[in-house]
C-alpha cells in the first residue's frame, strides 16, 4: 500500500464524521422548514379565511339592513354572498389545530345557520335576535382569528428558542466530532509514519558505532524502497569512508617520509614550546624516542641544547619574526655517534592563515644547520627549499582536502576517536603548509649552479610520469594520449631536473584541463639537434597581458590557480636555461595552450 493510500485512510474518520454532521444538519433544517411552513400557512388560511366572512358578512347584513325584503327581491346576490361564507367555512373545517379552535369553528357555523334562519324571515326590529345573532357571528370570527394570531406568536417564540437549542447541540457535537476525529487521525498517522520515526533513529547511530548499519522496514511501498535505498547507501559510506581515510592516512606518511629524508634535523613546536613535528634527523641528534609524543616538551632536552632553543623561540613569538643565527655565537655543539657535531639554528614564525588572523602565531619552525657536512652554496640552497616546498604542495592539498570532507561528515558519519584522530591529522597538515611557506621564505635570487649529468632515455622518463598523471587526470575525467616515439637519442641532463620540469608541465595540464577533455603529449627529435617535447590541453587561456610573467616566481594568473603556488613553471624555466635549453608556450585553438621544451642534444658550455 502506497503512502498516499495510507494517508487518505488516516483522514478518512474525521471525513466522515464532518459528512454525517453536515448530512443530519441539513435533512434536520429540511424537515423543520417543512414543519414551519405548515404551522404558518395553517394559521395564515384561518385569518384569510375568517376575514373573507367577515366581510361577506358585512356586506349581506348591510344589505338586509337596508332592505329587510332584499332576499326575496334579490335572490342572487344572496345566495353568492351565502356560497362565498360557507366556501370559507368548508376551509377552516379542513384547517383546523386544535380543539378550542374546533369548538369556535362549529359555534360559528351554528350561528351562521341561525342568522340564515332569521333574515329569512325578517321583522320590523332591527336590533332584534337577526342583530344579536350577527353580532355573535361576528364575534366568533374575531375570536378565531386572535387565537390563530398567538397560535402564530407562540409558535414563533418555540421556533425561536428550538433553534437555539439546536444550534448549541450542533456546535457541540461538531466540536466533540471533530475532536474525536482529529485523535483518529493522529493515530493512524502516527501508525503509518512509524517506520520514518525507526528510520531517523537508525540514521542517528550512523558513526556513532563502527558496524554497518542496516534498516528492515515493513510499511508502505515507498518505505521498503527507501529502506532498501539506506541500506545501499549505509554499505557504500562505509566503504567509501574506509578507503578516504586509508588514502589520507597514506598521503600524509608520504609527506611525512620525505620530511624524514631530509638530511638536517627539523623542529616545529606550539606556543608553549611542545613538539607538533620532528624529523628522523632530529630524533637522532636529540636522542628522543621515536614517539615523540611521549616527551613532547622541549624542557624533556638536555640542559646545554634546552636553554638556546628556548630562547629562539621565545624570540619569535615575541619578535612574531625570523630568528638569524650569529654564525659565531648561536652554533650549538652537540657529540652524535661519538663524533663532534655542530649546527646552527635558524627559526622562522608559523603564522596562522586567514585575514582573521593578521598577527597571531601558531608555533616555531626551527633548521638546525649542520656546519661540518659540505655548505651547500646559497643557488643550491634556493633551489632545494623551492623543490621541496612545490613537491609537497600537490600532495598535502590532497591530504588536508580528504581530512576535510572525512572529519566534516561528507562521506559519512564518524565515531568520536575517528573525529578526534583526523582533527589531529588536520593540525599537522596546517603545520605543514606554514612549513612549506617558511621553506619558500629561504630562498633568494642567486644565479643556480650546474648539476652533474648522465644519459637519459627520455622516452622511458616520460611514460613513467605519464602513468603516473593518469591517476590524478581519472578523477576528472580526463584522458591522456600519448605515443611512445620509436627512437630518441639519449639526453645527457641531469635526471632528476629534467623529471622534475616534465611533471610540473603534465600536473599543469591536468589540473587545469577542462573535464571530460583530452590531453596530448608529444616527444620528437628535430633534425638530431633537440628533442622537443610539448603538451597539450584544452581549459582556460593565459590572457595576453599576463603572458610575460608567466614564468615569473610566485606568479598566478588572477582567477584560475588560488591554490596553485606559483612555482612549477618559474622552476622549470630556470632547469631548462641551466641545461641551455628553450621553454615556452602557445595557444591551440580556441581554448587551448600548448606548453612546450626544448632540450639540446650537445649543450654548449
Amino acid at each position: 500500500m502506497k503512502i498516499r493510500t495510507q494517508l487518505f485512510f488516516a483522514q478518512l474518520p474525521t471525513l466522515l464524521i464532518i459528512g454525517f454532521i453536515t448530512w443530519f444538519f441539513i435533512f434536520f433544517m429540511l424537515a423543520l422548514r417543512d414543519k414551519a411552513d405548515i404551522i404558518l400557512v395553517q394559521n395564515f388560511k384561518t385569518i384569510s379565511s375568517m376575514n373573507d366572512i367577515h366581510k361577506y358578512l358585512e356586506e349581506l347584513n348591510e344589505l338586509y339592513i337596508k332592505n329587510p325584503q332584499f332576499i326575496s327581491k334579490e335572490p342572487k346576490k344572496f345566495n353568492s354572498l351565502k356560497s362565498k361564507i360557507d366556501q370559507q367555512l368548508f376551509i377552516q373545517d379542513k384547517n383546523i389545530k386544535n380543539d378550542e379552535e374546533k369548538k369556535l369553528t362549529k359555534k360559528l357555523e351554528e350561528s351562521w345557520k341561525i342568522y340564515q334562519i332569521q333574515v329569512s324571515s325578517p321583522s320590523n326590529n332591527l336590533l332584534s335576535g337577526e342583530q344579536k345573532k350577527y353580532q355573535e357571528v361576528k364575534e366568533t370570527i374575531d375570536a378565531i382569528n386572535t387565537l390563530n394570531l398567538e397560535g402564530l406568536s407562540q409558535t414563533k417564540e418555540n421556533f425561536t428558542l428550538f433553534i437555539s437549542y439546536f444550534v448549541i447541540f450542533i456546535l457541540g457535537a461538531a466540536t466533540v466530532s471533530l475532536l474525536f476525529g482529529l485523535y483518529l487521525s493522529w493515530f493512524f498517522s502516527g501508525l503509518f509514519l512509524k517506520p520514518l520515526s525507526t528510520m531517523r533513529d537508525t540514521m542517528r547511530q550512523m558513526g556513532t558505532e563502527e558496524k554497518t548499519i542496516f534498516l528492515n522496514l515493513k510499511g508502505s511501498e515507498e518505505i521498503e524502497k527507501l529502506s532498501n535505498e539506506f541500506n545501499l547507501m549505509s554499505i557504500r559510506l562505509q566503504g567509501f569512508q574506509k578507503d578516504s581515510l586509508q588514502k589520507a592516512i597514506e598521503s600524509y606518511e608520504t609527506i611525512k617520509d620525505a620530511l624524514d629524508s631530509w638530511p638536517e634535523p627539523i623542529l616545529i613546536l606550539n606556543q608553549i614550546s611542545n613538539f607538533t613535528c620532528i624529523n628522523k634527523a632530529a630524533h637522532k641528534i636529540l636522542k628522543l624516542s621515536q614517539d615523540h609524543n611521549k616527551i613532547p616538551s622541549l624542557f624533556h632536552v638536555k640542559a646545554d641544547w634546552k636553554t638556546p632553543l628556548l630562547n629562539i623561540c621565545n624570540t619569535v613569538l615575541t619578535t612574531k619574526d625570523r630568528y638569524h643565527p650569529d654564525k659565531e655565537k648561536d652554533v650549538l655543539s652537540l657529540i652524535v655517534e661519538n663524533k663532534k657535531a655542530f649546527y646552527l639554528p635558524w627559526a622562522f614564525p608559523i603564522k596562522k592563515s586567514g585575514a582573521d588572523y593578521p598577527s597571531s602565531l601558531e608555533g616555531v619552525f626551527i633548521i638546525l644547520q649542520d656546519l661540518l657536512h659540505k655548505p651547500l652554496s646559497s643557488a643550491t640552497k634556493v633551489d632545494a627549499y623551492e623543490r621541496i616546498a612545490h613537491n609537497f604542495q600537490t600532495p598535502l592539498n590532497d591530504v588536508r582536502m580528504a581530512i576535510h570532507l572525512c572529519s566534516e561528515g561528507t562521506v559519512g558519519p564518524l565515531t568520536d576517536k575517528q573525529q578526534e584522530i583526523l582533527i589531529s591529522a588536520r593540525e599537522k597538515c596546517d603545520q605543514l603548509a606554514k612549513l612549506t611557506q617558511s621553506l619558500l621564505s629561504l630562498s633568494t635570487h642567486v644565479k643556480k649552479e650546474l648539476p652533474s649529468v648522465q644519459n637519459v632515455d627520455l622516452s622511458s622518463l616520460l611514460s613513467s610520469l605519464v602513468k603516473s598523471a593518469k591517476l590524478e587526470a581519472d578523477k576528472k575525467n580526463t584522458s591522456i594520449l600519448f605515443e611512445t616515439p620509436p627512437y630518441l637519442a639519449p639526453l645527457k641532463v641531469n635526471k632528476e631536473e629534467v623529471e622534475t620540469i616534465l611533471r610540473n608541465l603534465l600536473q599543469n595540464a591536468v589540473y587545469y584541463a577542462t573535464p571530460g577533455s583530452e590531453i596530448k603529449v608529444l616527444l620528437q627529435e628535430i633534425e638530431n639537434k633537440s628533442i622537443e617535447f610539448s603538451v597539450t590541453n584544452h581549459g582556460p587561456l593565459i590572457p595576453p597581458e599576463y603572458r610575460k610573467d608567466i614564468f615569473k616566481k610566485n606568479f598566478k594568473v588572477p582567477g584560475q590557480s588560488k591554490k596553485r603556488a606559483g612555482l612549477g613553471l618559474y622552476i622549470a624555466k630556470k632547469s631548462v636555461q641551466g641545461m641551455k635549453g628553450r621553454i615556452g608556450f602557445r595557444n591551440a585553438g580556441k581554448n587551448g595552450t600548448v606548453f612546450w621544451v626544448k632540450f639540446p642534444l650537445s649543450p654548449t658550455t
